[in-house]
């Protein structure tokens, strides 16, 4: 993402004049008056390469990760996914506890509550996400290395946390519900990809990680963040299971994986001083921060 403002510095010297001596003649020589140059120069700002220095590879091997396992998440949801996905359940019957869960959430429209599910966590979602952080990037410094910085954790996290879920997805074999409480129909290559829900794990992946990169910055909408973004994870979920998509356990497992990708992943990438300082104690310095 190129960078928001670019800042130009002008800076202006004067030169000073200095007086010349006068030699005494009978007649007052006329003087002429005093010039003064004045120079303008325009500095231009320094690019921000944010491939190079100290921080620059592992920006790129960062991105370089997101876009590749991005690639990977579409190929397998497009190109792949009737290869992969079961075309039998391996696991077919819910337990008691997942069975009256559903029975109480599911709607008498569960067309309309999938299409909710979409809205919240397709689409309402990340761009509350992204619009949030971008407004806080406005007010701080909008570099491209502080965006890319800020951004790529989110991104990532999302990556991983979409690729745990089709790949236990594809190994579970999970009959969703309305596949076996429905009635008999022609087969279709999401029946047996119930465990576990990948719109949960986006949505709480999307909020935690987002909280958590505002927490480190001191984004003044850090709380909002939290706040609207964890509403709209959980209404996401609940939605799932109105839709008769998922069982409660795929839903709680899929906050789970969302929450610990959004936890893990900014966390790994972070500097190690970051959040650090050194202070004097009795003994010596010490290292305190927040973690």
């Amino acid at each position: 993402m190129r960078s928001l403002v670019v800042t130009l510095i002008l800076l202006s010297a004067a030169v000073a004049r200095a007086d010349e001596p006068t030699v005494p003649t009978p007649a007052p020589a006329k003087t002429s008056p005093p010039q003064q140059l004045g120079s303008q120069i325009s500095v231009a700002p320094p690019i921000d390469r944010w491939y190079r220095g100290r921080y620059g590879k592992n920006r790129l091997i960062h991105v370089s990760i997101t876009a590749a396992g991005a690639l990977i998440y579409l190929a397998s949801e497009t190109f792949f996914k009737a290869d992969f996905a079961a075309v039998t359940c391996r696991w077919c019957e819910p337990d008691a506890f997942d069975h009256s869960v559903r029975d109480a959430l599911v709607w008498s429209n569960p067309s309309r509550a999938a299409l909710l599910s979409n809205l919240t966590g397709y689409v309402i979602a990340p761009l509350f996400t992204a619009g949030v952080m971008l407004y806080d990037l406005s007010t701080t410094d909008p570099a491209t290395s502080r965006v890319i910085d800020d951004v790529t954790p989110v991104l990532e996290t999302v990556v991983l946390s979409q690729l745990l879920t089709q790949a236990v997805k594809f190994a579970g074999g999970r009959a969703r519900p309305f596949v076996h409480f429905g009635l008999p129909g022609a087969p279709g290559v999401d029946d047996n990809l119930s465990f576990f829900s990948g719109h949960t794990a986006l949505t709480f992946g999307l909020a935690t990680s987002a909280g958590i990169i505002a927490h480190r910055r001191h984004y003044k909408l850090e709380p909002v963040i939290w706040g609207v973004g964890m509403t709209l994870a959980a209404t996401t979920g609940y939605l799932r299971i109105a839709a008769d998509k998922h069982y409660l356990t795929d839903v709680l497992v899929g906050a789970v994986v969302g929450v610990g990708s959004g936890l893990a992943v900014p966390l790994l990438m972070r500097r190690p001083e970051e959040n650090l300082t050194v202070v004097p104690t009795g003994n010596g310095l010490a290292l305190v921060g927040s973690f």
